[in-house]
């Protein structure tokens, strides 16, 4: 075997025989997961910074200075799905520096940079597929059109950017629709699903 398997093999041993202790450490309070959403963030302004012209205006620049930001993204943070079996946060600072992330980061850095550029309607949202897994997004809504950004997909910007009747039912990930919303989150608000 080589070293880099080896490694592997050893680092999912070491995470599976800790997880308890990891995901006991890592459990977030309601305030602690809306802080995640996190617009000053310096990392994410730094960010913002090098795509929002010096005359920037909310209502005339959001989406352009948005598609941008999406591409960059798309393009700088790669998207694994995990099954470490462990529950786990990572900082916008994190994030840059292994450019991988798992899909609930990834809808956290999205939307901590929309939050970045005015945007305070944006939220995480957790939903429960078709096939009874669970994937995370943004939603938001620019003028009258409702907009789901997944950055994990590496999609074009406007594929669900409509009604939102239309984008909820145009929606999916890997094949699967979705099924129900299980909570939903911004630096303002916890909302969550309870099914009925």
């Amino acid at each position: 075997m080589d070293d880099k398997l080896n490694e592997l093999k050893l680092s999912k041993f070491l995470l599976h025989k800790y997880s308890d202790l990891i995901n006991q450490r890592e459990q977030r309070t309601i305030g602690e997961i809306k802080s995640l959403v996190d617009g000053t963030d310096l990392t994410i302004q730094n960010i913002i910074t090098e795509f929002k012209e010096s005359t920037y205006e909310f209502d005339i620049a959001y989406q352009s200075t948005l598609e941008k930001i999406f591409e960059f993204i798309k393009n700088e943070l790669e998207f694994v799905e995990t099954n470490l079996g462990i529950n786990y946060w990572l900082s916008a600072n994190e994030m840059m520096q292994i450019k991988v992330v798992d899909d609930e980061d990834l809808a956290v850095f999205t939307c901590s940079c929309m939050k970045a550029l005015g945007d305070n309607k944006a939220e995480v949202i957790i939903a429960e597929l078709d096939n009874f897994k669970t994937h995370a997004f943004v939603s938001t809504t620019i003028g009258e059109k409702f907009l789901i950004l997944d950055p994990a997909q590496k999609h074009d910007f406007n594929l669900f950017f409509d009604t939102k009747p239309i984008v909820i039912k145009n929606y999916k990930f890997n094949n699967a629709h979705i099924k129900r919303f299980l909570y939903r989150f911004n630096s303002d608000k916890y909302e969550q699903f309870l099914e009925e």
